[in-house]
């Protein structure tokens, strides 16, 4: 992973082959997005080298609704 700072804003990018960061990560979950195979088809995550998938799915869990959590 990659840290960039730009004008005092963090971007990590997750994705360096395809240039993903964690925000465009966590706008696809807020969106609806909810597997490594949503991540890839909207922002082309893990279908170059493979080795951000890990903090990608990480990311995606993390930011994705939990669905027992609106349930209650």
């Amino acid at each position: 992973m990659i840290l960039i700072s730009y004008d005092n804003h963090s971007h990590m990018y997750i994705c360096i082959c395809n240039a993903v960061t964690e925000r465009q990560v966590r706008e696809c979950a807020r969106r609806g997005c909810c597997s490594l195979d949503d991540l890839s088809v909207e922002l082309g995550v893990g279908t170059a080298c493979g080795r951000c998938r890990p903090v990608a799915k990480e990311i995606l869990d993390e930011a994705s609704p939990n669905p027992l959590a609106l349930a209650a």
